[in-house]
């Protein structure tokens, strides 16, 4: 996972790095889906959603949980047999 920091001008707008618009051919007018759980802005472009709206927005509140999950510190290191297992069972 990359990750870039980025400011907020004084009109709201956010300027995405070239890096990461070339990386996801990204142009002028690309729509993005901005969602905010717990206190985490995920970024998606629309064009890219290879699911359903719903089942991607799940998703991505799943992702920011869990990012919020392993800000706070409440994560934990498995193995990989582990790690496989326990996604067996989902």
């Amino acid at each position: 996972m990359d990750m870039a920091v980025v400011t907020l001008s004084s009109k709201g707008q956010l300027a995405l790095p070239l890096s990461v618009r070339k990386k996801f051919k990204m142009a002028r007018g690309e729509k993005l889906v901005l969602l905010e759980d717990d206190g985490s802005i995920v970024l998606r472009q629309v064009s890219r959603l290879e699911q359903g709206l719903d089942e991607e927005v799940f998703s991505m509140v799943r992702a920011a949980r869990a990012w919020a999950e392993i800000a706070k510190g409440r994560s934990k290191r498995v193995s990989k047999a582990a790690f496989l297992a326990e996604l067996s069972k989902w």
